[in-house]
């Protein structure tokens, strides 16, 4: 019963917000709910960052790992004119199965390079930079 009365108490609290320094976060009240129920990742905030020229920088999910709030799956980082620079890939996962995929791309939109990297915010353990994704 405490459970519920608390769940409903979160949208209150939780609302789109607008921060000073041009970034967006967009709740997602549902997995916020979940994080009670699971243990596994999740997403439950989409964050964007924009330039002063009002192009998207960066944007990502800001999710949540046993306990931890972390950066989960796709974030796309991006030049000044919209054009993707970066894409890093967050898979959160016990030690020694936690990796990221980090792709580049040239001014073009090709991609130049994509290596696989232990996760080494989650554990705050060296970058690593891995042969083949952790099983």
């Amino acid at each position: 019963m405490k459970r519920i009365i608390f769940l409903s108490l979160i949208p209150l609290f939780l609302v789109n917000n607008v921060f000073a320094n041009n970034q967006k976060e967009h709740i997602d009240i549902t997995a916020v709910s979940l994080a009670t129920l699971t243990n596994s990742s999740f997403c439950y905030s989409l964050r964007i960052i924009y330039y002063p020229n009002g192009q998207t920088k960066e944007q990502g999910c800001q999710g949540h790992y046993n306990a931890t709030g972390i950066s989960v799956g796709n974030w796309y980082e991006y030049d000044l004119l919209g054009m993707p620079v970066r894409t890093n890939y967050y898979h959160p996962d016990e030690f020694g199965k936690d990796y990221k995929i980090i792709t580049t791309y040239d001014k073009n939109g090709k991609v130049l390079t994509k290596k696989i990297y232990n996760y080494d915010d989650l554990y705050e353990t060296e970058e690593e930079e891995l042969n083949e994704i952790p099983q």
